[in-house]
């Protein structure tokens, strides 16, 4: 088993714990038109018409409705970007990018299917060609609840008084790489100012976490015996 000392406390330290993520993809999209005076559009292929089309089909279309322990996976559209300063050209090429946050309903591979078939159906009904690049920078996970939460559930409740809320909240976090190794948890500060300037936290509270953690070593190691 591991411990993440990732910043999961959210307004106290100790009041929380997270024991899963949903998984991240980010998706580049490019639709290659060809560029021409917006007077004789018949001499030209505007991409424009054809993103936005295709961007309103991909945000229309409900993921899931949520998985136990998770909220529903979301689709967001982050940027949309033909380059064009002019205002009688119809442009070469549009681009966008869009992030999906995905419960464990979906692995990364799946979601990068179902986006290549919605633009490959409208690659053929356009005849615009449209490429799509995928990054799945992790996938969603779950540590289920068992001997390993309780026992650090009761170890920061001894420790700091307060019983931690297991949560999946927030965004994608180091326990992505060690999941697949064994379960795995996060317990960590308070992230009010986490990549903030003037980044800070209490020393009380970098104190009564390392007597935490050293509770919770010792509360593991006694519980979870082979």
């Amino acid at each position: 088993a591991c411990v993440v000392g990732e910043p999961s406390s959210a307004q106290h330290l100790g009041d929380m714990i997270k024991v899963g993520r949903r998984g991240s993809l980010n998706t580049w999209i490019t639709v290659h038109g060809k560029q021409g005076h917006v007077a004789y559009p018949d001499r030209a292929a505007n991409p424009t018409p054809v993103i936005a089309r295709l961007l309103a089909r991909l945000d229309a279309h409900v993921l899931d409705d949520g998985y136990p322990e998770f909220p529903p996976s979301n689709l967001e559209i982050t940027t949309i970007d033909v380059g064009n300063p002019a205002t009688n050209i119809i442009p070469a090429e549009a681009k966008a990018r869009l992030n999906i946050r995905f419960n464990p309903t979906h692995t990364g591979d799946g979601l990068i299917d179902w986006l290549n078939r919605e633009a490959g159906a409208l690659q053929a009904e356009t005849g615009l060609r449209i490429e799509l690049e995928h990054m799945c920078s992790g996938e969603a996970f779950l540590t289920e609840p068992g001997a390993f939460v309780t026992a650090v559930q009761d170890a920061v409740e001894a420790t700091l008084g307060r019983r931690p809320e297991a949560s999946t909240t927030g965004g994608t976090s180091d326990a992505r790489f060690i999941r697949a190794l064994c379960p795995v948890l996060e317990l960590g500060l308070v992230g009010q100012t986490m990549h903030q300037v003037d980044e800070r936290v209490p020393e009380a509270d970098l104190r009564a976490l390392s007597d935490a953690y050293e509770r919770v070593i010792t509360t593991v190691l006694e519980r979870l015996k082979p």
